[in-house]
């Protein structure tokens, strides 16, 4: 099995060529996401934007409707905490539905995004790592 680091050395090659260097700093919660605490992301480092680093690993989230197992990047004009709110937030639904290109999600409920209502998932990368399908969507208002 590959390491961590060249996993998502593979999946966010996309994203690097397209938008920017991630930094090498991650954001995390002392509470793990699986432990209901907040989702990793990292930032680009020469741009607003996040992603997520750890959804893809989980053998509870559902596959995506193109068929990867997937992390979400998210450009929005937001602060960090309220990413962060709104990955968590559709992180935790990624392991209960099954998401993909064209979806709309309400998140309406969430408190850290006030004034976003509907957002919607873009399908921006997909390869293969190890024979398994693996992605990034675009989180988009």
């Amino acid at each position: 099995m590959k390491s961590t680091a060249a996993y998502y050395q593979a999946l966010f090659a996309e994203v690097e060529a397209n938008i920017g260097t991630l930094s090498h700093k991650t954001a995390t919660g002392i509470v793990g996401f699986s432990g209901g605490g907040p989702v990793s992301m990292i930032q680009v480092a020469s741009e607003h934007a996040y992603i997520t680093c750890e959804l893809s690993q989980y053998p509870e989230q559902v596959a995506s409707s193109e068929g990867d197992q997937y992390e979400l990047l998210c450009r929005m004009p937001l602060a960090e905490s309220q990413v962060q709110a709104l990955l968590t937030a559709l992180g935790s639904l990624s392991m209960k539905v099954k998401l993909g290109h064209g979806h709309t999600v309400d998140v309406s409920g969430i408190d850290a995004a006030p004034g976003l209502s509907i957002v919607s998932l873009r399908h921006f990368s997909s390869v293969v790592i190890e024979g398994e399908r693996c992605g990034v969507y675009e989180v988009v208002p």
